[in-house]
């Protein structure tokens, strides 16, 4: 779904309010719940904070994980609908940019999830900086990184590629991990791609 505008929250409120989104799945991303089945030396449970929550379904997932979550957007109405969704979860509505000073190195980890290709291009490095920012030391952003297509201008979701994505994190975080999940949702087969990056 193409949102015009988007760097205002009032377009994406606009989007929950006419009906379901669709980047909403409405069940955590299959590729986190496939994390589980297998043991990672970095994945332990501890803070994290969601990038970009949404309905807040994976953020809720993570928490059932045992993991100490904080869910943030800066849409109202993306707020209403994860309280209205998982009314335990711990939610901010913020810009993930304004995130800093107030919330620096309070985590061990930042999910990413369809919230990367929504932040204009020209932000791209100012995500990476409000990531770097709010982990501590050797904490991880992880994620689901979409949508790798050709290049366009046309967005959001925004075209990216891994030398965009490097470009983005250069200096702040190393390349750990980075790869095609064997489960993707829909029309998000062979775009998305997992990626996980250590604080420098």
């Amino acid at each position: 779904m193409r949102t015009k505008g988007n760097e205002k929250a009032e377009s994406w409120d606009k989007i929950y309010r006419e009906g379901k989104p669709g980047w909403d799945i409405n069940k955590p991303a299959p590729p986190f719940e496939d994390l589980f089945q297998n043991k990672h030396d970095w994945l332990k449970t501890a803070s994290l904070i969601s990038f970009g929550c949404g309905g807040g379904h994976d953020a809720n997932f993570f928490a059932q994980q045992g993991f100490d979550v904080t869910a943030v957007d800066f849409a109202s109405e993306a707020i209403k609908l994860a309280k209205n969704n998982y009314p335990e979860l711990k939610l901010i509505q913020k810009n993930i940019l304004e995130l800093s000073p107030d919330y620096d190195q309070q985590f061990d980890y930042v999910l990413e999830h369809t919230c990367f290709c929504a932040v204009p291009i020209e932000h791209r490095r100012s995500y990476m900086e409000s990531a770097h920012n709010l982990l501590k030391a050797d904490g991880y952003l992880f994620g689901l990184f979409y949508r790798f297509d050709p290049p366009d201008q046309d967005g959001p979701p925004y075209a990216l590629s891994m030398e965009e994505l490097e470009k983005a994190y250069e200096g702040l975080f190393t390349l750990e991990d980075n790869y095609i999940p064997k489960r993707s949702h829909g029309r998000r087969k062979q775009r998305e791609r997992f990626i996980l990056l250590k604080k420098i």
